[in-house]
């Protein structure tokens, strides 16, 4: 599945040429019909919040009345539906049944504020939402102000002049009956994932039929007997995929409407016996730092899976320690991907790298100028798939700006290969720090900082100077009952690090640093507040 072969005369790494598994005409929704159909009555879904399981049969009857429902209130194909709900039971079969209509659902971030929030809608104009009940006041007020006159349905109960979801799963008395809506698989979207917002508000990054069943195809690291386990939203690729790869593959997903700790991941795994899970880097720290890991049974840990990230080698080594019967492997990809283009997997290189490439997937590197790179030499990595993603919706010209005249996918990030084949990212283009002309990597520092049992969480970001370019600063959240101070911090920095790589734009102190839901820092944010706090002065002792 992950295997890399190089090109030498063009510069290009490619994964295995493996024809496509699926027919590039068919939707989505027929192949998860069809595995929820196969899978039957065996137990699909386990809600902990809850304790409510439902089985393949069950939703596959949920989606087909979701279908019906929906047609039966006017709703055609090509409509798009926003999504702004956490893993709820009934989320599935909503999502099934809107798709299989031929209606791309966007999926939204359940914790997004006003302003995020009117962006999208603004993006999309949805002519239905779907949304958690907790939430209702704030998507009304959304619409209203944007005199979107969208129907609302609410997971967790009814409020104001929405309508629960249940309304969309009575029966029918035509389920056996039900086919989904034709769809070009090629050239229309099933799903609208929103971009990670970490260099500014999301974008729409519609994915097509076809190239979702590409990347489920080549997914091949699930099988039936599996228990999976991510907390991440739809909002997320990674949801995306442990909903949809899960469905196809007849694994049971556990889920749950709470937001991660590390004590309640430790709780699920030894509560439900979890083979497989899915992480956003810190959360291994975090894990490997609560007071219940070691007493924890991990036995049944088959695939420890982490992304989004840069996943410091030391922290992998010492997880897959202590997981008896499986290990930590790291996967890189992006939502324009559908996902995972790499992974280190079956089994671990001891590399600190983001593995070998995933079948169909081709890989150039290039640098400032254009030219491409050979093995170990730093460039942008430049991404094509089989399916490339129908664009950002209604945003033609950051979609135009993102694709080279090869139509690679330029990602931003700067990494190499090595001659192995094992590709390594670096850093986000767009986050290096310059200082006096010499790069610096933020990821690199954050990560040496967080090996010290007496910080909690580390962010590096650039104060704005007009000589040296950018001051780099620590923005530091302590852990719990610990004490550090600024000058310890600074003396981390400068006797780990060249000298262009100290602390001169200051060390500042923090409750918690701004984030994502799925835990994935805001640098952008973390500036700011950085600027501000150097902007009040007390910087002197970082600035020699």
């Amino acid at each position: 599945m992950f295997t890399t072969k190089y090109d030498e005369k063009n510069k290009v790494w490619s994964g295995l040429d493996i024809p496509p598994t699926y027919n590039s005409k068919i939707s989505v929704a027929q192949v998860m019909l069809n595995a929820l159909k196969t899978y039957g009555s065996k137990i699909a879904q386990i809600s902990d919040n809850d304790g409510i399981e439902l089985s393949f049969n069950e939703i596959r009857q949920k989606t087909i009345r979701a279908a019906e429902n929906l047609l039966d209130r006017g709703y055609k194909p090509k409509q798009v539906f926003g999504l702004m709900a956490k893993n709820s039971h009934h989320v599935a079969p909503i999502v099934f049944g809107s798709i299989s209509i031929g209606c791309p659902v966007n999926t939204l971030d359940p914790s997004f504020k006003k302003a995020e929030l009117i962006h999208m809608l603004i993006t999309i104009k949805p002519v239905l939402m779907f949304c958690d009940v907790g939430v209702y006041d704030l998507v009304s007020e959304c619409l209203a102000e944007l005199k979107n006159d969208a129907k609302i349905f609410t997971f967790g109960g009814s409020k104001g002049k929405a309508e629960p979801v249940e309304k969309l799963l009575l029966e029918t008395h035509n389920e056996d009956y039900f086919v989904p809506m034709e769809v070009d698989g090629e050239k229309e979207t099933a799903l609208i994932i929103c971009s990670s917002g970490t260099t500014g508000f999301s974008k729409g990054v519609c994915l097509s039929h076809a190239a979702l069943l590409d990347e489920m195809a080549h997914l091949s690291f699930t099988y039936s007997s599996d228990v999976m386990l991510c907390f991440s939203t739809l909002y997320w690729i990674t949801g995306v995929i442990t909903l949809f790869k899960g469905t196809m593959c007849g694994a049971t997903r556990i889920i749950t409407t709470e937001s991660y700790s590390p004590e309640l991941q430790l709780h699920l795994f030894e509560q439900y016996k979890v083979t497989w899970a899915l992480n956003a880097s810190h959360h291994l720290l975090l894990m490997m730092k609560n007071k219940n890991f070691t007493t924890t049974d991990l036995s049944s840990i088959r695939c420890q899976f982490v992304t989004g990230s840069k996943v410091p080698l030391h922290v992998q080594s010492e997880m897959s320690s202590h997981l008896p019967n499986g290990n930590v492997s790291v996967v890189y990809g992006l939502s324009e991907t559908c996902g995972p283009v790499s992974g280190d997997y079956p089994q671990p290189s001891g590399r600190d790298c983001v593995g070998r490439l995933l079948s169909g997937v081709k890989i150039k590197v290039i640098d400032d100028q254009g030219n491409r790179c050979g093995p170990n030499v730093d460039g942008e990595v430049c991404i094509k798939v089989n399916y490339r993603f129908l664009g950002y919706y209604g945003n033609q010209d950051a979609t135009d700006e993102l694709f080279d005249d090869e139509g690679c996918l330029m990602t931003g990030d700067i990494g190499h290969f090595d001659s192995m084949g094992y590709l390594y990212i670096v850093d986000r283009k767009k986050d290096l720090l310059k200082y006096y002309g010499n790069s610096i990597s933020p990821s690199e520092i954050d990560a040496f900082l967080i090996q010290s049992p007496k910080i909690k969480s580390a962010c590096i970001v650039g104060i704005p100077d007009e000589v040296a370019s950018d001051l780099p600063a620590a923005v530091i959240v302590c852990a719990d009952g610990a004490h550090i101070s600024e000058q310890e911090i600074f003396d981390m920095v400068a006797d780990n690090f060249s000298d262009h790589c100290k602390l001169r734009g200051g060390v500042y102190f923090v409750d918690s640093l701004p984030s994502t839901v799925s835990g994935k820092v805001l640098r952008r944010k973390v500036k700011e507040i950085a600027i501000q706090l150097f902007e009040n002065g007390n910087t002197e002792l970082c600035r020699s």
